[in-house]
């Protein structure tokens, strides 16, 4: 006898809460005894799994990710295997999250705050800046695109800079996300190697900012070895004005100063602050890096990093063969 199929619940609906567990059953008969095998269309199970054999089929804590459409298949090697479906239908309280928690923008440019939004009921998405609901008007945009929910200020003024929130309500429970409108610049964030030649290092950073960075402040110290929050090693702090190159499409610059007068074969810690029209920005997170020993010399290049004696030898040896043989 080909198998046959009776599954449960006969409806193939199943609506429950994230977080409860549910169970699918799947009655095969035939003759040979079927095979039952799970799987779950466009998806691995909720164990990782795309295939697991058995009646049952068993989730103990139900995630927003878990719905969608599971197949059983019964088949016992007489005539062409049968199939049911159930589809598992997810309830869940909104949850949300931010492309970027900090945005810049000037006077005068438009601003643009995001919350991706995830909610079952759908949920209602209301903006706030500091306590204060927000209304939309012809300078101020409230649009969603899909999961996108986003806030457009247009021709930003000093009054517009400011925290803000996204407040996701729906039936089940609530969410809130929090995004900060600034003109300062962003938190600099330090690229450059962590390895430099003994004396010297080439300190390179990257910042967001819409204005021309105007200052920079660069503090920087050699860990010592007996270093404690008492009697922690000098800072040295210097204000200095590099050039800069700007990417109009991240609204990222970059800047490079050559540190000088460091000792061998140490290690040292540094912080970056920013200025631009607006004022300093945050403080970079602290960056590490290490002096090579006196008499090695380090060689930056687009390929990575030479450094040792050794190399820039045969790099000078192989530069001296090109040239002859051309």
């Amino acid at each position: 006898m080909p198998p046959s199929l009776q599954i449960t619940p006969p409806s193939g609906q199943v609506v429950t809460r994230k977080g409860g567990p549910v169970s699918f059953e799947c009655r095969a008969n035939g003759n040979p005894n079927p095979t039952v095998q799970w799987s779950k269309r466009d998806g691995l199970l909720p164990s990782g799994l795309q295939v697991e054999t058995n009646y049952m089929l068993n989730i103990n804590e139900v995630r927003r990710q878990d719905g969608g459409i599971y197949q059983c298949t019964a088949s016992n090697g007489i005539g062409q295997p049968v199939t049911g479906e159930i589809k598992l239908h997810v309830l869940y309280p909104p949850e949300v999250k931010v492309l970027r928690s900090w945005v810049n923008s000037g006077e005068g440019l438009e601003a643009k705050l995001d919350c991706v939004v995830h909610s079952d009921p759908p949920a209602e998405v209301t903006w706030y800046q500091d306590s204060f609901q927000l209304q939309p008007t012809d300078r101020r945009l409230m649009l969603h695109n899909g999961q996108t929910h986003s806030l457009i200020i247009k021709n930003v003024q000093m009054s517009d800079f400011g925290n803000y929130s996204c407040l996701v309500t729906n039936s089940i429970g609530r969410d809130k996300r929090y995004i900060e409108l600034s003109g300062k610049p962003g938190p600099a964030k330090i690229i450059s190697s962590q390895y430099s030649n003994p004396h010297e290092y080439d300190l390179k950073w990257t910042v967001q900012s819409v204005f021309p960075i105007i200052e920079v402040r660069v503090l920087f110290k050699k860990i010592m070895i007996n270093s404690s929050y008492h009697h922690p090693g000098q800072w040295h702090d210097l204000l200095i004005k590099p050039s800069q190159s700007y990417n109009s499409a991240t609204s990222e610059r970059t800047q490079s100063y050559r540190l000088h007068n460091l000792q061998a074969d140490s290690t040292y810690e540094c912080v970056i602050q920013t200025k631009n029209q607006h004022g300093y920005g945050e403080l970079s997170d602290t960056f590490q890096w290490y002096t090579a020993p006196k008499g090695r010399i380090i060689l930056q290049s687009n390929g990575g990093v030479f450094n040792s004696f050794s190399e820039v030898i045969l790099l000078s040896i192989l530069s001296i063969l090109l040239m002859i043989s051309s």
